[in-house]
């Protein structure tokens, strides 16, 4: 009876050439991440750009104030100024300073309450559908939440310290990760899971940027428990 050849074991030229192929994957696969990385970097900086251009044009309206020759009602109605247009994170500041600023302290409203809340105060959304747009980016806020209701949002005054706590974590994982060592068949993995660790920091630390810069430290203040 004839014996079955057994199956060569693959060539030492082949298995050189797969282990380079698997490097210049990686290699490109961690490319792709810094370039996604930088280029939502880029894309932030420009949307708190439009955030700052729209709150200082909300702020110079303020300190101006009424025109001198904008006395009569007829002309005060021909010439009013449009209400500021808001896009990006100065939505986001606007619908938490309204909730802060608003005569019955609510710590919850519906998303269309909220919405009408923040038009009442004098500010227009960009875009086709503005509703829309204000939902997006309300649920984008570091410090507002989803609340136990359909179509409710809440502010999270707790929200800066627990951003806080998250990017300590991330950083011991960080330092964990590079505290290891690896075999080089762990390289690739430990790449990655890094490059992943270094996109979540940098999303914790603009959420706590964002979360510091609207409550401050009265808003932290007051979501530390007592006693």
């Amino acid at each position: 009876m004839p014996t079955v050849p057994a199956l060569p074991d693959p060539s030492p030229r082949f298995l050189r050439a797969l282990a380079a192929e698997r490097a210049d994957i990686e290699r490109y696969r961690e490319k792709l991440l810094e370039t996604r990385q930088r280029v939502r970097a880029q894309l932030a900086e420009v949307e708190a750009a439009l955030g700052e251009i729209d709150e200082r044009a909300v702020l110079l309206e303020r300190l101006a104030g009424p025109s001198p020759q904008q006395t009569s009602p007829a002309r005060l109605h021909r010439e009013a100024q449009p209400a500021p247009v808001l896009r990006g994170p100065a939505i986001r500041h606007a619908a938490v300073r309204t909730l802060l600023d608003h005569p019955a302290r609510p710590q919850a409203l519906h998303y269309r309450e909220w919405y009408d809340a923040v038009r009442a105060a004098g500010y227009e959304i960009a875009g086709k559908d503005p509703l829309a747009v204000f939902l997006t980016q309300l649920s984008r806020s570091p410090v507002v939440r989803k609340g136990t209701q359909n179509g409710v949002y809440e502010l999270d005054r707790a929200a800066p310290r627990r951003l806080r706590r998250r990017l300590e974590e991330l950083h011991e994982d960080l330092r964990r990760l590079t505290a290891t060592p690896g075999s080089t068949v762990d390289l690739a993995s430990i790449r990655t899971r890094r490059a992943q660790l270094n996109v979540e920091i940098g999303q914790v630390e603009k959420g706590l940027a964002e979360a510091e810069g609207i409550l401050g430290s009265a808003g932290c203040a007051a979501a530390e428990p007592s006693g």
